[in-house]
């Protein structure tokens, strides 16, 4: 998502809410702690219980022109795990401006690469076992006159919430888009009355 504009210690970006874009959808919630349905936004008055929930990215491939011109720092460079050069994009963007209007030291961001630097692979959210997919033995069904196998997948799910915000990530453990193996999903999400026009 192309930050439009900083000012004042402040990022403002367009957030589109009637067209589906992939990475942001608006949810619904009786509480905290329901699992957000999607709603048809054009149908549907929004509500208290209405939420924004983004699919944050991290960086962005420099040879992908035009994800990287949606960045506001494309001069930006370093060498991603994956050996690709990347600039700052979404997330990484974002801390960036935290740290030069000091809402995020510096500091804070030395010690949390630290801690990463030291994790044990099978410390990884996809490695550990209690964050596996789980998948039930399919069973057979009919249904209308066809015969099918049914079988139930699970996704892990973590929810992180901040303490005096109703601001939360969703950390979602899913199959790879791109490749074989999982991965851990990130999602912003806050509530839609923390929106401006």
């Amino acid at each position: 998502m192309k930050i439009q504009k900083c000012e004042n210690k402040k990022i403002f970006a367009e957030i589109p809410l009637t067209t589906q874009s992939g990475k942001i959808r608006v949810k619904t919630r009786n509480s905290f702690y329901e699992y957000g349905l999607p709603t048809a936004t054009r149908q549907t008055p929004f509500s208290q219980k209405h939420y924004i929930e983004w699919q944050i990215g991290y960086d962005v491939d420099k040879s992908d022109e035009a994800k990287l011109a949606l960045s506001t720092l494309q001069d930006t460079q370093f060498q991603g795990a994956n050996g690709r050069i990347k600039a700052l994009y979404e997330l990484s963007e974002y801390l960036y401006y935290f740290v030069q209007w000091g809402i995020v030291t510096k500091d804070e961001i030395e010690n949390l690469a630290r801690f990463l630097q030291n994790i044990q692979e099978y410390e990884f959210l996809d490695s550990r076992n209690e964050l596996q997919i789980l998948r039930s033995h399919p069973v057979s069904k009919k249904i209308l006159g066809v015969e099918f196998y049914q079988s139930q997948i699970a996704y892990p799910l973590l929810v992180h919430k901040f303490n005096h915000f109703d601001v939360f990530i969703e950390i979602v453990i899913k199959e790879k888009q791109r490749a074989v193996g999982v991965q851990p999903m990130l999602y912003v999400c806050f509530p839609i009355t923390q929106l401006q026009c």
